[in-house]
């Protein structure tokens, strides 16, 4: 009989981390998915009947599991987990709440039992007995992590929303005192009682404390009086003690490169065959590139361009000899002198990766003088998936967290804008102003990333529920200088600097004459710019040269050049010192269309609340990317479970000297041993006890999964709870730059009186082995609303 799917409606309260913490329990949403729908919904709906329907899926955050009783295998108990405060026992009493949600897309007000029946329990406080209902509501309350019905559709409507009239609830309404909106006004009678629910731990799907979050907590209880300023450091994170320290040797690295050279995660146009004696170059008259064989000295053809992510940088150093054709000594070796550049597909790579040089390459910025005199239908359709990702930003390596309430700012290293990564210490151009030529003028060197976290007093304390969230914006601040003598800080460019002058980057050198933009007396003026008004970095005459000219001259080839196989000398023509070829304007009008392009085509982008870009947490999230170096990746380990991330979490306690951290580990080990030996008794006591003994060698010689298995259940049930501040409490000289952990460790020992803790120490530092191959990942996801600012 063929299966009827029914779409079930957006709007959910469920809580995807409100899982069974007993590996005893299986997943099986199949069983709600087609009993909900053909028992129930489908009749509720007027549906026909004869038919089997099924859901298309579950409420976001709601999954069914269910287990075995035992001794009576035909039994099957099952659960829906998901809601904020239990679990539904039977799909008898999860229907009410789903059927809710189905028709209001809200939990506000529903008369299910978890919602209403919830408050009828007594709890105690303070040594008295009172009424759950006075903790979260009347009976009729629903909980605290709900939305009001019709919200506003973006958070500036909901603070500029005007005090809401009270108004009679509709007859069929639950009864009951209403709850206070979000914006903190009464609905009605307002609920005498002074008490409210308590928070929910701030911790991500595995259990890791919100760092950010307890930042705020501090800067919250400090005060408008007290300004706060702490160095971010996540060593309750695993994902952060493997990742940090790497991401802090790749900036130090990158940092000394030129600009032109393309950085590992930037997207980049490239030509994936160019014959042995072939390269790029710009044909002025044609306006785009052409190839040019240099046997004949004579063009050839036009580059068929693709473009892809920069997943690996060489091994050998890059000069800017690369940036024309592949230097002597390097032909045969383009795995450690190329580019391994993987195409970008949508939504995932393709497996077809190619070893690229330098010269054939180009920024993405360049994709219109790329593509210039193409027919669009041949496009390659990696450069619509590229163009697709323009208007996208990602924040890396945040250090540190400073403000006063309700206003902090928290510094990064690092900003993916688009296609490009700019950091600390680049020069980038800057977009002109609106009302302004449309050329660009202005280059910034980058002294501060700041991402700004406002109107911290009018949002929820909670992250991860559906309250007001804060608001964030980035700002990108630094020395400015012009080549436009009217913006000059004297507004007639009296003063110049000089081409060879210090003050001025590599890459600004040779590109003209510059100015000052701030009084070069005044050391400390900086100017701040939204990171919209951002093109990307600005790059050495070198590559704009060899980008946007010809070889000098096209003469016949000797007699007796095939004969050696040389290549001649490259010389780059006269016109090269021309402002044209020289321009940084080249990119400006490929970054625009192709952020109009992105703000179009990424469904990514909520257009409804307004927005113009996609805010991601990582570069792969922000790219869509699924696998990387024929490796798949994510925001985390998805094989990982969270036991493994609390048993790690045990041995940093121990390993950073934490109070009581090495006495915990201690004594996990010891129970999960002593649980182990009961087993293991138990087991050869039966009468398949030699069964068992076999089984216990294979699992104590590291290659069986069930004593695993075992082991991580038993652990899970002793858990410890982790404190948010733990995360802050390490000496100065390690939170300014602490080293990956499990690469070394020296530095991390610990100092205690016992000498039988000393083998402790050794055992926490054993635990970690299997946390050394872990992949590098960022944390869960911080609830925010990201704020985008105008050019002007």
């Amino acid at each position: 009989m063929p299966v009827q799917i029914l779409n079930i409606q957006p709007g959910s309260d469920g809580d995807g981390r409100r899982r069974p913490k007993t590996d005893d329990m299986k997943r099986n949403d199949d069983y709600y998915l087609e009993h909900i729908a053909t028992d129930r919904w489908a009749k509720d709906l007027g549906m026909p009947t004869g038919t089997t329907y099924r859901l298309d899926r579950l409420p976001n955050g709601y999954a069914g599991y269910e287990k075995s009783r035992f001794g009576d295998s035909k039994h099957v108990d099952r659960y829906m987990y998901g809601h904020p405060r239990g679990v539904f026992r039977s799909m008898a009493e999860f229907y009410p709440h789903f059927k809710h949600l189905m028709d209001n897309q809200h939990a506000f007000g529903c008369p299910c039992k978890m919602c209403v029946g919830y408050g009828t329990k007594k709890v105690r406080k303070s040594g008295s007995s009172t009424s759950a209902s006075r903790v979260s509501g009347t009976p009729a309350q629903p909980s605290p992590y709900f939305a009001p019905p019709q919200p506003p559709t973006s958070k500036t409507q909901l603070r500029a929303a005007a005090p809401a009239q009270s108004q009679a609830p509709p007859q069929d309404a639950p009864r009951g005192r209403p709850r206070q909106s979000l914006e903190g006004l009464a609905q009605g009678r307002p609920d005498p009682s002074p008490l409210k629910p308590p928070r929910r731990n701030q911790v991500d799907e595995e259990g890791t404390p919100d760092i950010y979050r307890a930042l705020i907590d501090r800067l919250r209880a400090a005060g408008p009086e007290s300004k706060v300023e702490q160095h971010i450091v996540e060593n309750m994170s695993p994902d952060w003690r493997t990742g940090h320290a790497m991401l802090q040797d790749l900036l130090k690295e990158w940092q000394e490169l030129p600009s032109y050279v393309p950085r590992q995660g930037e997207l980049v146009m490239f030509v994936r065959h160019l014959g042995p004696s072939e390269i790029i170059c710009w044909d002025a008259t044609a306006q785009t590139d052409r190839i040019v064989d240099l046997t004949t000295m004579s063009w050839v053809g036009m580059p068929k361009w693709e473009a892809g992510v920069v997943a690996q940088m060489p091994t050998e150093s890059i000069t800017d000899g690369d940036l024309l054709d592949i230097p002597e000594g390097k032909q045969h070796n383009v795995v450690n002198s190329g580019f391994r550049i993987e195409p970008l597909s949508a939504p995932t790579y393709t497996k077809q990766h190619k070893y690229i040089s330098l010269h054939g390459t180009r920024p993405l910025a360049l994709w219109k003088e790329c593509l210039y005199g193409h027919n669009e239908k041949d496009w390659h359709p990696t450069i619509r998936h590229a163009l697709a990702v323009t208007s996208s930003c990602c924040v890396i390596g945040k250090y540190r967290f400073t403000g006063t309430w309700p206003d902090a700012t928290i510094f990064a290293q690092g900003l993916y804008i688009g296609p490009e990564l700019v950091m600390l210490g680049d020069a980038v151009r800057l977009h002109p102003r609106a009302g302004d030529e449309q050329t660009v003028t202005d280059v910034m060197v980058i002294t501060a990333i700041k991402m700004r976290l406002v109107n911290l007093d009018e949002a929820s304390d909670d992250d991860y529920d559906e309250g007001h969230p804060y608001n964030t914006c980035i700002h990108i601040s630094g020395r400015t200088y012009t080549q436009d003598a009217r913006k000059s800080f004297d507004g007639v460019g009296k003063v110049p600097i000089p081409q060879d002058s210090p003050l001025l980057p590599r890459s600004m050198q040779g590109l003209g004459t510059w100015y000052h933009v701030c009084d070069p007396k005044k050391t400390k003026a900086r100017i701040e710019v939204p990171y919209q008004r951002v093109i990307g970095r600005c790059y050495e005459s070198a590559a704009l040269k060899a980008w946007f000219s010809a070889p000098e001259g096209m003469p016949p080839p000797t007699s007796g050049f095939q004969a050696v196989n040389a290549k001649p000398i490259i010389k780059i023509n006269d016109r090269a010192e021309s402002a044209a070829a020289v321009d940084i304007s080249r990119g400006l009008a490929g970054i625009l269309e192709a952020r109009k392009y992105s703000q179009e085509h990424d469904i990514r982008i909520d257009h409804a609340a307004g927005r113009t870009w996609y805010w991601a947490d990582t570069r792969i999230e922000q790219l869509d990317l699924h696998e990387v170096n024929s490796r798949f990746v994510g925001i985390k380990d998805d094989k990982r479970t969270r036991q493994q991330v609390e048993d790690w979490r045990k041995a940093f306690k121990a390993l950073d000297g934490k109070k009581g951290g090495l006495e915990e580990y201690h004594a996990a080990r010891v129970e999960r041993e002593q649980a182990q030996a009961v087993r293991e008794g138990a087991m050869g006591a039966s009468s398949s006890g030699m069964i068992a003994a076999a089984a216990a060698a294979i699992g104590a010689s590291g290659t069986g999964t069930e004593a695993e298995a075992e082991e991580e259940e038993e652990v899970e049930g002793s858990g410890v709870a982790h404190d948010d501040n733990d995360a802050m409490e390490v000496d100065e000289a390690r939170s300014t730059m602490p080293r990956n952990l499990p690469t070394g460790g020296d530095a991390m020992d610990v100092d205690v009186d016992d000498d039988d803790e000393d083998d402790d120490e050794v055992d926490a530092r054993n635990a970690l082995a299997a946390f050394k191959a872990a992949p590098a990942a960022t944390c869960a996801s911080r609830r925010t609303e990201v704020i985008d600012l105008d050019d002007d």
